[in-house]
């Protein structure tokens, strides 16, 4: 793409070159000479092989590699998938307190309920592994992902239990609702973890563990 579009503005720049040169000849030396620049960089311009085709042990522990990772990786897709649960949550019990919906003491105790759940979650996610038998790249990969996970994990229980003590009654400086859910919604929007982003870890894994197409018989 970038090769197509440099070509157009040498092509609109040659242009507006021979427009305004005055002397034609000049300008067709110019471009023999650009010419033959473009001709002598096109051929020691180095060329990147294809990659050689998998042989059969290579295919046999590729698909072995994508085994253990679709394995690993889906106990941990239900691990995230309750990260958000909670979160979810979080936001659901401080939505109802804002609307008045329910009163501060049993805010108190939804959070609290949801902390220890929580924390068990937290608890767990901080104890994960990649997978050992994975090669060096995938493993790297994962462990980065991992790494992420339990940044995100601790974030969203520091924001649970901050969110916890502070509506806790014995704790409270004031005794108007829309003052404690300014308090509560303070402390969300301060300490709440910015998102999850593994985008990037997951595409390095899924291009390291891709099996390349076997051409077809009598294709080169």
């Amino acid at each position: 793409m970038w090769l197509y579009f440099l070509v157009s503005v040498i092509v609109v720049l040659l242009i507006l070159l021979h427009h305004y040169v005055p002397r034609k000849r000049h300008f067709w030396a110019f471009v023999a000479v650009l010419a033959a620049l473009g001709a002598v960089s096109w051929a020691v311009y180095p060329r990147p092989e294809p990659p050689a085709p998998l042989s059969e042990q290579e295919r046999y522990e590729k698909q072995q590699q994508q085994e253990i990772f679709a394995a690993w990786f889906k106990d941990y897709q239900r691990d995230v998938e309750q990260l958000d649960n909670h979160w979810q949550r979080y936001h659901h019990i401080l939505e109802n307190f804002k609307e008045d919906n329910i009163s501060i003491q049993t805010t108190y105790v939804r959070l609290q309920q949801l902390e220890k759940d929580n924390q068990r979650l937290h608890d767990h996610v901080a104890k994960l592994e990649p997978p050992k038998d994975l090669n060096d790249g995938c493993y790297d990969s994962t462990a980065t992902m991992l790494e992420k996970t339990r940044a995100y994990s601790d974030a969203q229980y520091r924001t649970i239990a901050l969110t916890k003590a502070a509506a806790d009654p014995a704790n409270l400086r004031s005794d108007n609702q829309e003052e404690q859910s300014r308090t509560l919604q303070s402390i969300m929007n301060r300490e709440a973890p910015a998102g999850l982003f593994i985008a990037e870890e997951i595409g390095a894994i899924r291009d390291n563990l891709a099996i390349p197409d076997t051409p077809a018989e009598g294709e080169n």
